[in-house]
């Protein structure tokens, strides 16, 4: 039996900032916002929800669902996982308080060249995402 997750990548930004997290637990290393979606949860309140649980920012703009899709494979707890990720441009006020998660260790708001240096994964979907920023200014 597989289990299929869909999951929200939040690529948040402010001007020319972007926000990673540090994950702790199963690895470590740097990330955006991610999380799954909920059974009949709209993609929009699924993003809003998974920003605010691991960043604690409310007040958030969905600008764009964007035409980037990764999936793999994992097992967990004996069973094989199948998670495809869907990548969301997030607009938020890096002014705004964060208050992290227990996912995550620290953050850091920071240009895209020392993102796309720290990130663990996701590189590939991150690059194609600021393209597509770039259009939208």
């Amino acid at each position: 039996m597989v289990k299929v997750i869909q999951n929200i990548v939040a690529i948040i930004f402010d001007k020319d900032k972007f926000l990673i997290l540090k994950k702790k637990g199963t690895w470590v290393g740097w990330q955006f916002v991610q999380g799954g979606k909920e059974k009949g949860e709209e993609w929009e309140t699924a993003v809003k929800r998974e920003v605010e649980e691991e960043t604690g920012l409310k007040d958030v703009e969905v600008v764009k669902k964007l035409d980037i899709k990764a999936d793999y494979w994992f097992v967990w707890e004996g069973e094989k996982v199948h998670k495809f990720q869907n990548f969301f441009l997030v607009k938020a006020n890096k002014k705004d308080k964060i208050t992290l998660s227990v996912e995550h260790s620290d953050y850091k708001w920071c240009s895209y060249e020392e993102a796309l240096k720290d990130l663990r994964y996701s590189k590939k979907e991150f690059e194609k995402a600021y393209k597509e920023l770039k259009k939208l200014k």
